[in-house]
């Protein structure tokens, strides 16, 4: 009976641990543009034939719009995802010390003024943070 008491509150234990470390990941941002590469968004975004409302049904409304200079229309999404490291779950060390890293997705899109595109960049580039001591 003792070892079955022993057994429940060790699954207990390992049930609450892994739901909680599940939710240190975090994604911020437009969940449409998470999967995508620079292959992707190439082979979906046409210079001089997308149009403004193809780009709102793949990618949702924007983020960011803005114009540049000569009055062109920017449209910008943006996706941000970040996880702790292994220090965050090691007991005392995480009180002093915790590492983020992820990495971070931008889409600028360049409109016309007949609202198609006219050119787009996209980046995908790594990030870290680190806190405490």
């Amino acid at each position: 009976m003792k070892k079955a008491k022993i057994l429940l509150l060790l699954i207990l234990v390992l049930t609450v641990s892994a739901a909680a470390l599940s939710g240190c990941a975090a994604g911020i941002g437009n969940g449409r543009i998470a999967n995508e590469s620079s292959n992707t968004i190439s082979r979906k975004i046409i210079k001089g034939k997308t149009t403004k409302s193809q780009i709102r049904q793949m990618f949702g409304d924007p983020e960011k719009t803005t114009f540049n200079s000569k009055g062109d229309l920017m449209w910008t999404y943006e996706y941000q995802h970040d996880h702790d490291t292994v220090a965050a779950y090691i007991p005392v060390v995480n009180w002093f010390a915790k590492d983020v890293k992820g990495h971070k997705k931008t889409l600028v899109i360049l409109f016309n003024k007949k609202g198609i595109v006219k050119n787009y960049a996209f980046s995908n580039s790594a990030n870290s943070m680190s806190f405490g001591m």
